[in-house]
């Protein structure tokens, strides 16, 4: 990043001269320093660009996605549960694995994916103690190399447990915590790590979205932590309560970030630096715009989730990197009357885009399936959780799209 020709002008009268700061005089190399640290931790903080719009118009019968009959099923061990905080596939040695973290018995397990057999167990308690063990989140790169997130500190750990490099969070703003999930996967770049922060921000403070930033980026070399890249503009103007904030990213072949928010139907792809492309992302049974919250809608955590379920809203955005798709959730509002009986559950569905972010079908699939936790696997299959109710066994079931097809969907 380059600093501006003012500055530089300014930094040459320092160098050329001694100056006065208050009543002593710092040598001229001190104050150099000073100054030019102080401008760049500015520009490491500046706000992201606006991004330039491109309205695709969408096709939203042109592909479909639904699910398969073929199921992969993992038997859960002897003191494992379904309290699964995070999970994702690696391949170490020609071979294929999917490990998850169980909150509960704070284990990670290791299967191999295609004899889904469990081939590795391995206990954090013995690393760390219980109140290090809290908000804990864990990204499997490779049997050597296992990140650990909790509330305050970002671990590298090896398949015995042994940390080899910690890094503590930023202490401001407070709750700035780093997540690992399957709906936002780390993204490694040379000795740089990038990571989703948790949206623990003051969710009706104006001056606090404004300042909030959605990325971790963690330096392995330097051991060092920064936060980068604010929320779109929408959610620095207006305030639409906790539940809008639950933002995700994917990451996709030409090396840039695509990011998902609830509250806006637009998508966004940047570079996080010079380069940031809103596109046109709707849901066709969007019923409206989605309003910002008024006080009465978020005065009490009741009201604040009730708020929520009520409105259109949009969830993770996952990139699929051999048919070169995205697919994006979205949730349509529900009715007073199914509020009011608890019926929550909110009618979700698969928004498809090509590889140039036009939007080329939307489609409902089986109720049974989580959308937060599609992934890809190395042959080109896709694969989501699936009757999450039994306690002894984590099923997921391969979906399958449907090309050409008029997709037999009722707008509400």
């Amino acid at each position: 990043m380059q600093p501006s020709s003012v500055f530089m002008k300014e930094v040459m009268k320092i160098w050329r001269g001694p100056r006065k700061i208050g009543c002593p005089y710092l040598p001229n190399v001190v104050l150099l320093a000073l100054i030019l640290a102080a401008n760049f931790g500015c520009k490491n903080n500046a706000e992201t660009s606006p991004s330039k719009y491109n309205y695709i118009k969408p096709q939203y019968d042109q592909v479909g996605l639904n699910s398969s009959a073929d199921t992969m099923t993992f038997a859960l061990g002897e003191s494992t549960y379904t309290d699964i905080k995070s999970f994702n596939l690696f391949v170490q040695n020609d071979t294929e694995y999917i490990s998850f973290y169980d909150q509960r018995s704070q284990t990670i397990n290791i299967y191999n994916f295609q004899s889904q057999q469990q081939v590795k167990k391995i206990k954090l308690k013995r690393t760390f103690s219980s109140a290090q063990l809290f908000k804990t989140t864990v990204f499997t790169r490779n049997f050597d190399s296992i990140l650990v997130n909790n509330q305050a500190t970002f671990y590298q750990l090896d398949s015995k447990g042994k940390i080899n490099k910690t890094i503590a969070f930023l202490k401001n703003p407070p709750l700035s915590w780093a997540v690992f999930q399957s709906t936002s996967l780390p993204v490694f770049k040379g000795s740089q790590i990038y990571a989703l922060v948790r949206p623990y921000v003051k969710e009706r403070s104006l001056k606090a979205l404004k300042e909030w930033r959605v990325l971790y980026r963690f330096d392995l070399q330097n051991e060092k932590a920064n936060l980068i890249y604010n929320l779109p503009e929408i959610y620095q103007k207006y305030i639409y309560g906790f539940h809008f904030l639950d933002y995700n990213y994917c990451y996709n072949d030409h090396g840039n970030f695509v990011f998902s928010f609830p509250a806006d139907s637009n998508i966004y792809e940047t570079n996080l630096e010079n380069y940031h492309i809103a596109y046109y992302g709707r849901s066709q049974f969007q019923n409206g715009p989605i309003q910002p919250a008024s006080e009465q809608d978020i005065s009490k955590s009741d009201d604040e989730y009730r708020n929520f379920l009520k409105k259109d809203s949009y969830g993770p955005i996952y990139f699929d990197p051999y048919m070169k798709r995205y697919l994006r959730v979205s949730r349509s509002g529900i009715r007073n009357t199914d509020l009011e009986a608890k019926n929550w559950r909110q009618q979700e569905r698969l928004i498809i885009f090509d590889d140039g972010f036009k939007i080329i079908g939307e489609s409902k699939v089986d109720d049974e399936i989580l959308l937060n936790t599609i992934f890809f696997t190395r042959d080109g299959n896709i694969f989501a959780r699936t009757r999450s109710n039994d306690e002894y066994a984590l099923h997921f079931v391969r979906m399958k799209y449907e090309e050409n097809i008029k997709l037999p969907l009722t707008k509400k």
